[in-house]
C-alpha cells in the first residue's frame, strides 16, 4: 500500500495545480468584440464614456486600448 501513497499524491497535486492555473487565465476577446466597459454600459443602455472608445465608435471599430478586438481586416487576394 506504501507504494501507491506517492503516485496517488503526485496525481491529486497536479490536478489541484492545473485547475489552480486554468482558473487564473482570463478569457481573451474575441475577434471583432467591444471592451469590457463598452459591454457594461451597452447593457445598461447608455454610451461608453471614455473618449478613446467614442472615438472607435466613430470609425464603426471597438477600442483597442481598452480591451476591445476588432475583426481582422481581409486579405485582398487576386
Amino acid at each position: 500500500m506504501k507504494s501507491l501513497r506517492l503516485p496517488l499524491a503526485l496525481l491529486v497535486a497536479a490536478f489541484a495545480f492545473s485547475n489552480l492555473a486554468r482558473a487564473e487565465d482570463p478569457k481573451p476577446a474575441l475577434a471583432g468584440e467591444p471592451a469590457a466597459c463598452c459591454k457594461k454600459n451597452a447593457e445598461a443602455g447608455k454610451a461608453c464614456p471614455h473618449g478613446c472608445c467614442a472615438t472607435a465608435a466613430k470609425d464603426d471599430k471597438n477600442c483597442e486600448k481598452c480591451g476591445g478586438k476588432n475583426a481582422p481586416k481581409p486579405d485582398k487576394a487576386t
